[in-house]
């Protein structure tokens, strides 16, 4: 039997994969795959890997392509993804353009956590059905004539959410 051995490789958390990868975008993907290889694909002396890294924005953009002006808008949304961490040197947080504008060293993690809050109990919850009636049906009068059927808001529908998150 063959045993493949990767000296020169960084390990990305299936997370990324199995939970992240349908919500990003494409520059953001990149992004990410980066401060991943920047830091989890570095060992320190002690065996362990980095679990931050200082990176320019010049380092950003010779590696993935994003554009100079796409690229703190790409960040942010990285941070309200809730997917890195933006610190200086002293570990002070760093995530409003803000507070990141004029700063010299920037230190960017990869946080893998899901943006539910308890993403097990969200999973394990029975998941209605989309539509009340015994059949797929999309047209507006064929969906009033179902019993029960009443339209919502988007709004009213995420209130419902959240009222539901919360028992």
């Amino acid at each position: 039997m063959l045993t493949m051995i990767y000296k020169q490789t960084t390990q990305v958390p299936n997370k990324l994969f199995d939970e992240q990868l349908s919500n990003l975008t494409h520059s953001e993907l990149k992004l990410l795959l980066f401060i991943i290889r920047k830091t989890y694909g570095w060992k320190l002396k002690n065996g362990n890997r980095k679990q931050r890294d200082r990176i320019a924005h010049s380092q950003y953009i010779k590696a993935t392509g994003i554009s100079r002006r796409s690229l703190p808008s790409t960040i942010q949304s990285l941070i309200l993804k809730q997917l890195i961490k933006v610190t200086d040197y002293q570990g002070g947080l760093l995530h409003t353009p803000e507070s990141r504008k004029g700063k010299i060293g920037i230190f960017y993690a990869p946080l893998f956590h899901s943006c539910a809050n308890d993403s097990i109990n969200v999973r394990k919850q029975k998941q209605k059905p989309v539509q009340i009636g015994l059949y797929n049906k999309t047209k507006e009068t064929k969906l009033n004539n179902q019993k029960g059927f009443q339209r919502q808001s988007d709004w009213e529908r995420m209130q419902e959410i959240l009222k539901l998150k919360d028992t």
